[in-house]
């Protein structure tokens, strides 16, 4: 298609925690005619931490974008609008000239567990999710009060993706996904919870002014246009986080399925009716704002799914490709009394809820070998994705409910024959992995008036569904494993 016959362009953006990628879509009908992505440092100063320096997002996202742009052949007065999507929880401090003081404190940084804890016993009013490290809440008194020089500095706190849209048009603003990530979130009033700020010393003005998913922020600067090779016409969408940009991006699943978006970290996702306070003797969960239509989600959470197949390969060998690592697996599933992985190298999330290092090989003898470790990682993060799972919607319930499952794991063959026997429900699985980019980009879509809503957008979008059939005769031996597995899991983590 000529530049003249094509529709107008939008381009979806995910800060991920591994990489930056970008999306671009023509908007009638939807697709994605192109894509780029950068890697996205991570840096340890310390045991438990996890920091990315804000400035090299915003070079990645200027680099990639210039390149999007010169290897299509797009005129960069094509592109209609911008849509924002980025990890949530994490913290970018912002001084009041606009300068960053310190490196963003991203999500899995587990240092601000005590300040959690503190949360946890002060907070006289109901919280409305459990008070953990990975919540922004927790990380901006872990800044008070092991950084106070740079606390001081503080004009206002930014949520990843915030912070790119800030270099994108100047705007200041949070959306009500990522706001409600942040443990400082009153769903009932769809507010900051100023009551809860108050106890524990905090002022309202750190925090910036929330707005909808698919409104618009403004438009670029032209500094951010000549960084990005951009023309000043095109608007920008709040965005939001990529928990919700994910949920979006795959049409907002109906109530009777789960959406199961698995990459570094698994979300289980379930769409619900009204938002309901968090209570400590109930199973796990944490509530998010969808950031449209005042419609909220739970979710479960296995923080170390495909971060744990990274972690085990590059110990194995980091030269191995992706199929010569499944190779090594291949062979034949774990056995019932042979090693088993337990995937909970960042915390275990869903349902336990421990900070910590909790991953674990269990059932190890001297037979035990590469081959058998490896399956007993792949079979665990699959064990891992059933149990978060089941606590979301109940054991008995799972065997009924339908699964949709998105993200970078079910690409992998393997994989996607492994979560098919463990799961006991109809799997279904996605080629297309980039949800969250392209819930970037719906947003923009309704944003920038080509749509009226973002279900509408992406009514025909191709997904690109991939088969994997679950094995009658296999079932029942996953299902005896699982049961080992799940009997484990309860034993390390004390529950």
């Amino acid at each position: 298609m000529s530049q003249a016959q094509r529709s107008p362009l939008l381009l979806g953006i995910d800060l991920g925690t591994q990489g930056l990628k970008v999306i671009l879509v023509e908007a009638a009908p939807a697709r994605v005619i192109a894509s780029a992505s950068a890697p996205v440092e991570n840096l340890a100063p310390a045991p438990g931490c996890l920091e990315q320096e804000p400035e090299s997002w915003w070079t990645s996202l200027c680099q990639v974008t210039r390149h999007l742009l010169r290897e299509y052949n797009i005129a960069p007065e094509t592109i209609a609008a911008i849509g924002l999507s980025g990890h949530m929880h994490s913290i970018v401090p912002l001084r009041a000239d606009g300068t960053v003081p310190r490196n963003c404190i991203v999500w899995a940084d587990t240092r601000s567990q005590k300040q959690a804890q503190f949360i946890k016993e002060t907070a006289s009013t109901g919280l409305w999710n459990p008070a953990i490290a990975p919540y922004s809440l927790a990380k901006i008194l872990w800044l008070r009060q092991h950084e106070p020089s740079v606390y001081r500095e503080l004009d206002k706190v930014l949520f990843s993706k915030d912070y790119l849209r800030f270099r994108l048009t100047g705007d200041i603003a949070a959306d009500f996904s990522d706001a409600s990530g942040s443990l400082m979130w009153d769903f009932a009033a769809r507010q900051w919870d100023a009551r809860l700020l108050a106890q524990l010393n905090l002022p309202l003005s750190l925090l910036p002014p929330v707005y909808g998913s698919a409104e618009v922020a403004g438009h670029l600067t032209a500094e951010a246009a000549s960084d990005l090779g951009l023309s000043t016409h095109a608007l920008v969408a709040f965005g939001g986080g990529d928990a919700a940009c994910a949920v979006i991006g795959a049409g907002i699943p109906a109530r009777d399925t789960l959406m199961i978006n698995a990459g570094t970290a698994v979300q289980v996702i379930e769409i619900q009716d009204a938002p309901t306070p968090f209570h400590p003797e109930s199973a796990v969960r944490y509530l998010f704002e969808l950031g449209v239509d005042g419609k909220t989600f739970a979710i479960g959470a296995l923080n170390s799914a495909g971060h744990s197949l990274n972690w085990w390969r590059d110990l194995v060998d980091p030269s191995l490709t992706h199929n010569e690592f499944e190779a090594l697996a291949a062979a034949q599933p774990s056995a019932v009394d042979g090693p088993l992985f337990l995937p909970y190298l960042q915390g275990t999330g869903t349902p336990f809820l421990l900070d910590g290092p909790y991953g674990s090989f269990v059932q190890l003898s001297a037979t035990a070998d590469r081959h058998t470790l490896t399956r007993a990682v792949m079979d665990g993060v699959a064990f891992g994705i059933r149990l978060c799972a089941e606590a979301l919607v109940g054991e008995g319930k799972l065997a009924n409910t339908k699964m949709l499952l998105t993200g970078g794991l079910p690409k992998s063959p393997l994989m996607r024959e492994i979560i098919s026997n463990v799961m006991p429900g109809q799997a279904i699985f996605r080629g297309f992995s980039d949800m969250s980019a392209l819930g970037a980009a719906a947003h923009a879509a309704v944003a920038a008036d080509l749509s009226e809503d973002a279900a509408a957008f992406l009514a025909d979008f191709d997904y690109g569904e991939l088969t994997s059939a679950p094995d009658a005769a296999l079932q029942p031996h996953y299902e005896a494993v699982y049961q080992r597995y799940k009997s484990w899991a309860l034993r390390i983590t004390g529950a």
